[in-house]
């Protein structure tokens, strides 16, 4: 059987600690070709990851008509046209978070994907670790009752001073890199959108280092969640119902620590720990089977382009409580 083929655009830290060991025991695919505009990082990244080819534009790499799709983890202000350039070539993308800057810039992407028929998901690994669907069926069950709070939080220490996300003009900031998962969970577990929103951040030179945010959904449910480059490590997210609550403590990278889940429902209380499963694997998987039409999209374009809006909508009121 033929592998689905794979090509990467540019040679970031985050395809190579995740993405390319992925594909590499994917046993449907193959990590075909890299591009750098750099030749000589080029090379020296495809020897060390053993890519075979290596395109010293990115557009050479489009037109290689062996390639079926793209990996895009290029810098946030690149992701709405090099997705768009690759659609032109008839490529799927999947794209690093977030999809784009705005929701206007998805607009553009999510037209150009589909007027050629590709495939295009913004690329949450995070949802596709088993625990969110145990969550999700502890909800169902109605073991904790109606939910009507979720906090959520996503912070660390940026100790890279170089690091592109703290460049405004790069789409830097802590809600564009990590506050972005809290929104998306927020909205994945509720199935709904926010009404209205309130934020506040610390800004510097032009990027949000920390931000908090509430956001109100029908049937009075609130959620709020802070992010940032200047605090401690912390992924988790809770689910507060009337009669129980959820804590998701390894939220967002359950590799970086033990994926358990602590529930309490009255006064019993308990603990489930899940498996460690490979995320950018199932994530592989879950894309190649949506472009081969044996599964529902978790995350299309119009997910991206709703969880865009929100995240418009809380850098507005941000700028609406500076002024």
């Amino acid at each position: 059987m033929r592998k689905f083929r794979w090509g990467i655009l540019g040679t970031a830290r985050i395809a190579e600690q995740q993405m390319i060991p992925a594909l590499h025991q994917s046993p449907t695919s193959e990590l075909v070709a890299v591009a750098s505009r750099d030749p000589e990082k080029g090379k020296a990244y495809a020897a060390k990851n053993s890519i075979p080819r290596v395109y010293s534009t990115y557009e050479a790499l489009l037109e290689d008509h062996d390639i079926d799709a793209v990996y895009l983890p290029l810098p946030n202000h690149l992701h709405a046209t090099w997705t768009i350039k690759a659609a032109e070539h008839g490529k799927h993308v999947l794209c690093e978070k977030p999809a784009a800057l705005n929701a206007r810039e998805v607009e553009a992407l999510g037209k150009a994907c589909e007027d050629r028929k590709v495939v295009f998901m913004e690329a949450f690994m995070y949802q596709f670790h088993p625990q969110w669907d145990r969550v999700k069926a502890i909800i169902d069950s109605g073991e904790i009752g109606d939910v009507r709070i979720i906090q959520s939080h996503f912070t660390g220490t940026m100790r890279r001073q170089d690091d592109y996300r703290l460049q405004s003009v790069m789409g830097g900031g802590a809600l564009y890199d990590v506050g972005c998962y809290c929104v998306h969970a927020t909205r994945m577990l509720l199935g709904q959108e926010p009404l209205n929103v309130t934020a506040q951040a610390q800004m510097d030179q032009g990027i949000d280092r920390s931000l908090a945010a509430v956001m109100s959904f029908p049937g009075g449910t609130l959620a709020h969640f802070d992010c940032s480059f200047d605090a401690y490590d912390r992924q988790q997210v809770e689910i507060i119902g009337r009669q129980g609550t959820i804590l998701v403590e390894s939220a967002f990278r359950p590799d970086w620590g033990e994926p358990t889940l602590s529930i309490r429902s009255g006064v019993r209380e308990r603990r489930e720990t899940l498996p460690q499963v490979n995320t950018y694997l199932m994530q592989i998987e879950h894309f190649q089977a949506v472009i081969e039409k044996k599964v529902a999209p978790r995350n299309d374009q119009r997910q991206a382009l709703l969880n865009m809006q929100v995240i418009d909508a809380i850098y507005q009121a941000v700028k609406a409580n500076e002024s």
